[in-house]
């Protein structure tokens, strides 16, 4: 069968989008590998309703699959309405977060005909076969659909229990006119439960490791592409030191000169600080963490398991070792800490300390996380206008404040963090910039959305978000 993957093109560019370029999640890469190994024809594309058509010309695809997160579902949504209307026998299938735990609401407004909950390598190959032999609606579990006002196989969130099995990616699956940077992957999921996210939820509470000879023989070939500098695409490196261990070893006995990144933890440096050390002589550049909170009560609300004392060894550690950190902090925690004294706090707790750089995100209650369930029990998600989950809108009803208050606390703690660097703020955008951590693109919009909603009072939504 010949088939055609589509990552939905956004229609704004905000906080998670401040890049310029086309890339192909890598995600959805792996699951056309796993088609093209089953003998099928798979190719991936960037699209929306408007540039899909072109696609569909050009590669007559006998099945239309679409990824994609939470703020691109309207686009995706609009993609398959489209698609049900115009090629009418066209099968199509969505997978992602949103569409594992919105199956339903999805199945209904698109007209989609599967929903693929979890992981999709085993299952869409499963699924062609079947359509191959002419089954419309096979029992394949995680492959859902409507029949006869039932829905079928949603019991069941499909994972691969051996990562040794993720197939081999390759250019060719990717459409020539958009670019596709290969990422890393030696593990899925995370043993932690954070509230506000939705990695544990969707991949079943598992965490599951491929081999280190078998990260290592994929970054041998991604290497003879010609590639030097890699992102781990892991939700968490170090949960397991044994394997950065041999991984930092087999690098090591292979001479392999690369550059690569990761997400840890705060913990993990404080404990560690010798397995970063040996990170950094192999290799390891930047490390993102996700600290999220300065204040003791909302990290034990957010299911952390951090202490927020131990944030400053972890960056002398870091500093110590050259190695650049970019920290994630959230604004907001949906319960009776959202009072402008707690915000207050937590910016003061960022503030205070020599972090390098700072993503600050307002709290968003995406579908599968603990922090929707309990707020959509209790009736206070404002609404499901999805491109707004965005992590610059406030789309909940905070206790201690209104949600318009939330948000303006975003643009007031940029300018505090980062006004407060004073002079250490030049040698930072230096290094970042050097380094390739920060680009000027993403910079000089940050900085004028910053100007904007502190000349003219826009917020800071409107400010960071441009329509394309």
């Amino acid at each position: 069968m010949r088939v055609l993957l589509v990552s939905p093109r956004a229609r704004t560019s905000g906080l998670e989008s401040l890049r310029k370029g086309h890339q192909i999640i890598q995600g959805l890469v792996y699951v056309a590998a796993a088609a093209r190994d089953a003998g099928h024809k798979a190719t991936v594309v960037i699209a929306d309703r408007e540039t899909l058509p072109r696609y569909i010309r050009r590669y007559q695809p006998d099945l239309v699959g679409v990824s994609c997160v939470t703020a691109t579902y309207p686009v995706a949504r609009e993609i398959l309405i489209d698609l049900a209307q115009n090629y009418p026998g066209l099968p199509t299938i969505i997978g992602g977060h949103h569409a594992t735990f919105m199956y339903r609401e999805v199945l209904a407004e698109t007209g989609v005909s599967y929903v693929c909950r979890g992981e999709g390598e085993e299952v869409f190959p499963a699924l062609l076969a079947a359509l191959e032999k002419g089954e419309r609606y096979p029992e394949i579990p995680g492959i859902v659909f409507l029949k006869d006002g039932r829905y079928h196989n949603d019991g069941h969130i499909a994972i691969l229990d051996d990562l040794s099995r993720l197939p081999r990616i390759s250019m060719d699956l990717v459409a020539p006119e958009f670019s596709f940077t290969p990422k890393l992957v030696s593990s899925r999921g995370c043993p932690f439960r954070c509230s506000f996210c939705s990695i544990s939820s969707f991949y079943g509470g598992k965490y599951r490791q491929r081999p280190v000879e078998t990260v290592i023989s994929e970054l041998e070939e991604f290497v003879s592409w010609g590639y030097k500098d890699f992102w781990f695409h892991d939700d968490n490196l170090t949960a397991d030191i044994r394997w950065v261990n041999e991984f930092c070893r087999q690098l090591e006995e292979r001479r392999l000169k690369i550059r690569w990144n990761c997400m840890s933890r705060v913990d993990v440096i404080y404990k560690h600080p010798e397995l970063f050390a040996r990170m950094a002589a192999c290799g390891c550049s930047l490390i993102t963490i996700g600290l999220e909170s300065g204040v003791p009560e909302v990290l034990e609300k957010m299911h952390k398991q951090i202490d927020s004392t131990q944030v400053k060894k972890a960056v002398d550690t870091l500093n110590r070792l050259r190695i650049s950190h970019v920290w994630y902090m959230i604004l907001g925690s949906g319960d009776e800490f959202d009072h402008p004294r707690y915000i207050r706090q937590n910016i003061r707790f960022f503030r205070s300390l020599p972090l390098g750089i700072v993503v600050i995100s307002l709290l968003t209650p995406f579908p599968g996380t603990e922090v929707f369930d309990r707020l959509q029990k209790e009736g206070r998600l404002l609404h499901y206008d999805w491109e707004k989950y965005d992590l610059t809108h406030c789309v909940y009803q905070p206790q201690g404040m209104s949600p318009k208050d939330l948000e303006r606390f975003q643009s007031k703690a940029y300018l505090s963090i980062y006004l407060g660097k004073k002079w250490r703020l030049i040698p930072m955008l230096y290094k970042g910039f050097r380094s390739g951590t920060l680009k000027f693109h993403s910079v000089s919009t940050g900085f004028k959305a910053l100007l904007r909603t502190a000349l003219f009072k826009t917020k800071f939504s409107d400010a960071i978000i441009k329509r394309r």
